[in-house]
């Protein structure tokens, strides 16, 4: 008779258990349901189970407590169980697993008391592993705190993509709390298996497990999307620039176009009467930065050398993300002075902003400006090389921030 199951016959195949080990009733009945389903346990690897098409038959199982590390069974036990109708299938986790197809066999145990004894070593066992895990699970979510927070807000407006901003923390961090709850969830099937058993409750059995079931799948879906998101964003890591400049999430205006219109920019012709020769135009929106702007500019004096401005505009989401990017560039701690990494940038009073800040950098064939502005929630950058001091522009480059 066929059973409808699509695995070659005799031919093994493994499926971890979706339910915690130590929901012991909830494993067992998973176990026999596919016992029904024609799925024959046969053996185990760690938390696999090694399944055998076969007949669907109703079976029994039960799991027993191992009483110490890497114990033996007895072969007495082993053969009195035989005689009972139970027959050993081998080790998952902390547990001997046994299986009887005969309905008329009494059961492995009849006293819950006594049986609740048998978990001692178990729960003890528990105890270590919940302070360890836990331990380690604090330390992988400060790290992750760590370097979240040591992360420079300008590489990653720069650099960053809405990939990374919002799906790929979003799902790591399911996958902390999948891990923190799956840890949560042992040590707390175990304190109920343990007080059940010593109350003189016997196990109820079935035991729904569906919704671990699902729990299971959610948990492993997270597992699999982190590993493909990482991909993703490790394949748009490679071809881009450390500067972020070339970052897919960059629109990019043609070489030499004017700027749009809603570009906000500090011009060379409003600094220095000069139309630029060459410009380079971007723009980006990320969730903390709906609005971002950076350009290129380049002119030719009419004696002889050249003047050049970059600039860079940031809308930000909140005032405090604002002002926490303003402290990186004025302190010189984004990169964005990378001709003096220790330059920082000194205030200078302009009414109608919310702060002004100057640094210049004197080189043999040029002479660097650097400014950075903030008003409410935006930010302007700008690196200029050119004979106009920038602080007698002010008036000027407040007015690039809208109200």
């Amino acid at each position: 008779m066929s059973t409808g199951h699509p695995y070659v016959k005799n031919e093994k195949f493994r499926e971890t258990c979706p339910i915690s080990l130590y929901d012991v009733a909830a494993v067992e009945t998973w176990l026999e349901d596919l016992a029904r389903r024609g799925y024959r346990p046969v053996g185990f690897t760690g938390a696999q189970v090694e399944l055998l098409p076969d007949e669907p038959r109703e079976s029994r199982f039960r799991l027993q407590p191992l009483q110490r590390r890497k114990e033996v069974l007895d072969p007495e036990r082993v053969e009195a169980y035989r005689v009972m109708g139970w027959q050993l299938v081998g080790q998952l986790g902390p547990f001997w697993v046994w299986r009887c197809e005969d309905p008329n066999a009494p059961e492995l145990d009849t006293d819950p008391v006594v049986q609740g004894e048998g978990y001692r070593y178990l729960k003890r066992r528990m105890l270590r592993r919940t302070v360890g895990y836990g331990l380690v699970w604090l330390a992988l979510l400060g790290f992750d705190i760590w370097v979240a927070a040591d992360v420079s807000l300008r590489a990653v407006l720069d650099g960053g993509s809405w990939l990374e901003l919002i799906a790929r923390p979003l799902v790591s961090l399911a996958l902390m709390v999948m891990i923190g709850v799956e840890i949560w969830l042992d040590a707390r099937n175990t304190r109920r298996l343990w007080r059940t058993l010593t109350a003189g409750v016997p196990l109820e059995r079935p035991r729904p497990y569906r919704r671990q079931l699902w729990m299971g799948r959610i948990a492993y879906a997270a597992i699999m999307a982190v590993l493909a998101l990482n991909l993703v964003v490790s394949f748009q890591d490679l071809d881009n620039s450390p500067s972020g400049w070339d970052h897919a999430e960059w629109t990019v205006y043609e070489e030499g176009e004017r700027p749009p219109a809603q570009v906000i920019l500090a011009e060379l012709a409003a600094l220095d009467g000069l139309d630029p020769e060459w410009t380079d135009v971007r723009e980006k929106s990320l969730p903390i930065a709906p609005e971002m702007y950076a350009v290129r500019q380049l002119a030719y004096l009419p004696d002889v050398g050249q003047i050049s401005c970059y600039t860079e505009y940031y809308r930000m989401l909140t005032e405090g993300l604002a002002r926490d990017l303003t402290e990186e560039l004025t302190g010189n701690r984004a990169g964005f002075l990378d001709r003096e990494p220790e330059l920082p940038l000194e205030p200078v009073s302009v009414p109608g902003t919310d702060g002004f800040w100057w640094a210049e950098e004197n080189r043999t064939m040029a002479h660097d400006q650097f400014a950075v502005l903030r008003q409410g929630k935006q930010v302007l950058a700008i690196w200029y090389t050119g004979p106009t001091d920038l602080r007698t522009e002010t008036a000027y480059l407040a007015s690039l921030l809208p109200d």
